[in-house]
């Protein structure tokens, strides 16, 4: 792999990116919006006698689903790619199609980093504290890390089922939707739909930042669990998307 020709290409990705104004929202100013609803909303609505509020309690659900939102830009881009000839106009350059789709996943990455420092900031603004320490900071920005690759992998098995990139923003919500009402932290949830969200990659995501951010140590196994879970959805639904795509993208 050229790894100077990845670099080209992702420059190229932020660029569109910065050009495609609901890609925009959807990375910089959805989680402002989220932050700055839930915080002045419910920032001073204390629910157990420790003063946890509303607000805190829904935090880490707030950093996991602006990662989750990532899947839309990401299954839009993918599809107009493909929608313009993307990999076959690749074909006759000597970059491969995994240079080009790996240049796709590390600049998305890079946006998920810049999601969560922004909701990170807009939540310390408003007086968010965590319990844990820098260390468990740290391990959740590796989470969110781990969990956009996730939403990347469904962004590119949608831009594989989409015709066009309108559809792709369409049917993302298929993948989207049910995570955010299930696995999101948000609410308490009956045993059913508990037992549900185990099978969705937001679920651990959101389980083990909570517990981060709420004084839990990384050498409790339960996190570790959250993690390994995390990752392996994240690894087989990059590797499914990519497979997908390089085969029926074109």
């Amino acid at each position: 792999m050229n790894f100077r020709r990845v670099s080209a290409f992702m420059t190229i990705q932020f660029k569109s990116l910065i050009r495609v104004p609901s890609a925009l929202f959807m990375i910089l100013l959805l989680p402002v919006v989220l932050a700055l609803t839930f915080g002045l909303l419910f920032g001073s609505i204390i629910i157990d006698e420790t003063g946890l509020t509303v607000f805190e309690f829904l935090v880490p659900g707030l950093f996991a689903i602006s990662a989750l939102y990532m899947a839309m830009p990401v299954s839009y881009s993918f599809a107009e790619d493909r929608e313009q000839g993307m990999l076959k106009r690749i074909k006759t350059t000597p970059t491969t199609a995994l240079e080009f789709i790996m240049s796709h996943i590390i600049s998305n990455i890079g946006m998920a980093i810049i999601q969560v420092a922004i909701i990170a900031l807009i939540c310390y603004l408003l007086g968010y504290r965590p319990v844990g320490s820098a260390v468990n900071i740290i391990s959740a920005f590796i989470f969110m890390i781990v969990f956009s690759l996730s939403t990347i992998g469904f962004g590119l098995i949608t831009a594989t089922l989409a015709k066009n990139a309108k559809t792709a923003a369409g049917i993302i919500w298929i993948f989207i939707l049910p995570q955010q009402m299930l696995a999101s932290g948000l609410y308490p949830l009956p045993n059913e739909a508990e037992m549900i969200s185990k099978f969705m990659p937001l679920h651990y995501a959101t389980d083990a930042l909570t517990k981060l951010f709420n004084g839990g140590s990384l050498g409790e196994l339960n996190i570790w669990w959250d993690l390994i879970v995390l990752t392996i959805f994240s690894v087989i639904l990059v590797i499914v998307g990519i497979l997908l795509f390089k085969k029926y993208g074109k």
